[in-house]
């Protein structure tokens, strides 16, 4: 199997927008390929992704044509041989050599290939002075939003994160397991407390532990910072009657349960069928009952749910922002178009869930957005359209109208949460 042939496959389907990134390069077929093989197609997936503008750049400079003049599996060709040369460590002419024999085998373009090529290997990129949508791979319309909803000096701490690799944050079960830091120690990982989580740890060597029976068991979630936070602030209470709308995979729902030791009665919905099952799958490992399932489109309005819940929690579809380290095509694709159509889609989704919440009812809003269209914008909606009034969050030991988490801050990525109660 042609590894090189494997790339251009999947960063053919990402640019077919098929599913983020990060989904599709765990779940493609690698077929008889060894681990070394898998993980260099990895790395060399996200890394071309993740610096996509610059790459074609360079691409340009370096050709005589321009990149919308190219022949598709030629610019996959070159974008793939460009990011191994330009940021991984294989050796310049064992790129160029293979890649043109692929381009051989392919199309009829063998000569320009090579000829791309070995100008790219000459190429000296850290003379170049370069703005900002090339440099840091990141589309105008969305570099234009960021600078809306920031200064520019946290814009510029922003685009820097997005190339950071993420802290891997595991929440312990405690349905299941009261000592999980000494076992997993035990088994040799370093683990970290979480710096604003109680019972998460950041840990510094995941590489085997979705392998330990602790994870199998389900004594333990793999799960970002700001995710259990939602639990949290929602309160969930014995006996309460809670809806966590946008479900799934499911482990906001198992927090849920967790906090109430299982007395609550939780409803999870998705409008996704399959992801159903995946929900079922973590609410089953970790222990959790007292669960219903729903499969319904949350923008359309369910007369049988009125005045039904205590709690709701809506953490809305969204611009996925905030995890762009973790699925850099975001800073590639999201227009401003996209953000309009979610922006209504998570208006439509509030209005709902405000005749669903029961007088003096706790509503929690969140997203994995960092822009103040689908964040703060949204805030003002609730508290002038809908019966809902904004509560302060505890949170640091101190009173905030809103919780809003950066993907520069240590064990957490971009996120952002409100709560709101439901009066007259």
């Amino acid at each position: 199997m042609n590894i090189r042939q494997e790339i251009i496959n999947i960063t053919n389907s990402i640019n077919n927008k098929s599913g983020y990134s990060s989904e599709i390069l765990k779940t493609y077929d690698y077929k008889d390929l060894d681990k070394s093989d898998i993980g260099y197609i990895k790395r060399c997936v996200f890394t071309e992704i993740e610096n996509r503008f610059f790459i074609d750049y360079v691409i340009s400079k370096c050709s005589d044509l321009g990149i919308n003049k190219l022949d598709k599996i030629v610019l996959e060709i070159l974008r793939m041989a460009t990011t191994e040369i330009l940021f991984m460590k294989t050796a310049d002419y064992a790129v160029v050599d293979e890649s043109v024999e692929l381009a051989g085998s392919l199309t009829k373009y063998k000569d320009y290939v090579n000829a791309v090529l070995r100008e790219v290997c000459r190429f000296n990129f850290e003379e170049e002075d370069l703005e900002d949508n090339i440099k840091f791979s990141i589309n105008k319309e969305l570099l234009k939003m960021l600078n809306k909803s920031y200064s520019k000096k946290t814009v510029r701490k922003l685009l820097k994160s997005f190339f950071y690799k993420s802290d891997f944050v595991i929440k312990e079960n405690k349905l299941k397991e009261n000592n999980l830091k000494v076992n997993l120690e035990n088994q040799g990982f370093i683990l970290q407390d979480h710096p604003f989580l109680q019972d998460s740890y950041i840990v510094e060597n995941p590489e085997s532990i979705i392998d330990t029976d602790e994870f199998k068991e389900g004594k333990f979630l793999i799960q970002d910072g700001s995710c259990s936070l939602c639990a949290e602030i929602l309160e969930p209470m014995d006996n309460s009657i809670v809806l966590d709308i946008c479900s799934a995979p499911g482990s906001k729902s198992c927090n849920i349960q967790e906090l109430t030791n299982n007395q609550s009665i939780l409803y999870c919905n998705d409008i996704n069928e399959n992801k159903i099952y995946r929900i079922k799958e973590n609410v089953e490992k970790c222990g959790v009952g007292n669960v219903q399932y729903m499969n319904f489109d949350a923008t359309i309005f369910q007369d049988s749910l009125v005045n039904k819940f205590d709690r709701i929690l809506v953490d809305a579809p969204c611009s996925a922002t905030g995890v762009i380290n973790k699925n850099p095509e975001i800073k590639l694709f999201r227009t401003k178009k996209d953000v309009e159509y979610l922006v209504e889609t998570q208006r439509k989704i509030l209005e709902n869930c405000e005749k669903y919440l029961k007088k003096g009812g706790i509503l929690v809003y969140s997203t994995c957005s960092l822009l103040k269209e689908e964040n703060e914008n949204n805030v003002d909606f609730i508290e002038n359209k809908l019966h809902l009034k904004r509560e302060d969050i505890d949170f640091y030991g101190e009173k905030n109208e809103l919780i809003k988490l950066m993907p520069f801050q240590k064990g957490t990525q971009g996120f952002f949460i409100s709560k709101f109660v439901k009066c007259d």
